[in-house]
């Protein structure tokens, strides 16, 4: 049943067929020509149980559509503001402010592409004006974007708790140190280039002008904060947080940055429907797919297997990690979490690893899927954005890449980067 499961998925993925409906028919071929005795109805039952039951994954569409409404309000445009007065006059001063901008607004929309809008909108054409290559600044954009769904609030992180059942609470604190060593690795290897290369330094404003914008960006900074203490102190739970955080970004972009028009909404909710049907579907059909799996106990089998092995807690999550990078050239990382984390998870904890420590590093890796080919999100925004094409930023991606292995194995080495907040609160 598994072998024609997973021919299946392959088969239909390769031929055209979207995420979402590959794993369904595949399910559906599976319990058809396995001669197992399962009824066909169990797939349309899985489907409509899973967002029937599954009261958290509302919070879902409020934070696509909080990331929306930030983005139509020109809230990116603010926190490069305060990104250039903390970053000064160096070397690589804009690539630097680029990242730093894609971990401030990661921590609003929580979504890897929609920074990669946001930002590489506004900040792809200011550095190849101020005399950057297209493609360093490109390359800048997409994977500094990565840090959307590592720092909170995140998708990504709603659906692995989902799977896994680790508070979302727990995840989102969890996301922040990793996220942050992320960015330091980026913004050393953007100064390292950028120094090489002596591209231009960029003036920091003057002190009256640093004050406004500092205090004009506090408002949108304080929106991960109110989701992520609100849940971690036990005022609000999940899908609680992610209304008020909803609420409180329209009155701010409409009372105080009175940037938001009424003509926007459409799009608003558009774009928003959009991203949460193509979720939802894959989640739902993902359920099928996920019991299946179970019914076969191949988890047992192969946490069995690894247990035999006797295999070190750090290889078995170098492992892991080339596995999901290999699927992320081909999947984007909530289908690598459906499939493949319902069947490792076990594993991993039957090897004394830590839940949460195993959540972050797998996610980490599934993100470089983002900027790699041929499925890499990003890297299609980027370029729509910039004009370059995919096989002239292959080589200017290569650094930035090992950059994001590096920082990998380092929260493998040590654990306490990912555990510290959550341990802490």
């Amino acid at each position: 049943m598994i072998t024609i499961l997973f021919v299946c998925l392959i088969l239909f993925i390769f031929g055209g067929m979207g995420i979402a409906l590959a794993l369904g028919a595949s399910s559906l071929f599976a319990l058809i020509f396995s001669g197992i005795g399962l009824d066909l109805v169990i797939i349309p039952q899985r489907v409509v149980g899973t967002l029937a039951r599954s009261w958290a994954l509302i919070a879902i569409p409020m934070f696509v559509m909080l990331g929306e409404i930030f983005d139509k309000a020109g809230i990116s445009e603010k926190l490069i503001e305060v990104a250039n007065i903390l970053v000064g006059k160096i070397s690589g001063a804009l690539g630097i402010v680029n990242i730093i901008v894609s971990f401030f607004f990661g921590g609003i929309s929580g979504s890897a592409s929609a920074d990669t809008a946001a930002i590489g909108g506004v900040m792809i054409p200011a550095m190849k004006k101020a005399g950057y290559d297209s493609e360093f600044s490109t390359v800048v954009t997409i994977t500094s974007s990565t840090l959307g769904p590592i720092v909170p609030p995140s998708v990504l992180m709603i659906i692995f708790s989902w799977v896994t059942e680790i508070p979302l609470g727990t995840l989102f604190l969890a996301g922040y140190l990793p996220g942050f060593t992320l960015m330091i690795g980026l913004i050393i290897t953007t100064y390292y280039i950028s120094k090489k290369r002596n591209y231009p330094t960029h003036e920091r404003p003057p002190l009256d002008k640093a004050i406004k914008s500092l205090l004009y960006a506090i408002p949108a900074l304080l929106t991960p904060f109110i989701i992520v203490f609100g849940i971690v102190l036990g005022v609000m739970t999940a899908v609680e947080s992610s209304v008020v955080a909803l609420v409180y970004s329209i009155i701010i972009s409409v009372f105080f940055y009175k940037s938001l028009k009424l003509s926007d909404i459409k799009e608003i909710i558009y774009n928003t429907t959009k991203v949460t049907a193509n979720i939802g579907l894959l989640l739902a059909f993902a359920a099928g797919f996920s019991y299946i799996i179970t019914y076969s106990r191949l988890p047992y089998m192969i946490s069995q297997s690894i247990a035999a092995m006797n295999f070190n807690p750090i290889i078995f999550l170098i492992i892991n990690v080339l596995l999901f990078l290999l699927l992320g050239m081909i999947l984007n990382p909530g289908a690598i979490v459906l499939m493949a984390v319902p069947v490792l998870f076990p594993s991993a904890l039957a090897l004394g690893i830590n839940p949460i420590h195993y959540t972050l590093v797998s996610a980490l890796a599934m993100c470089v899927g983002h900027v790699t080919p041929p499925v890499g999100l990003c890297l299609f925004v980027g370029c729509s954005i910039s004009g370059d094409k995919i096989e002239d930023l292959v080589k200017p991606l290569l650094p930035f890449i090992l950059t994001m292995l590096v920082v990998i194995l380092i929260i493998i080495l040590f654990p306490q980067i990912v555990l510290f907040l959550p341990n802490l609160f």
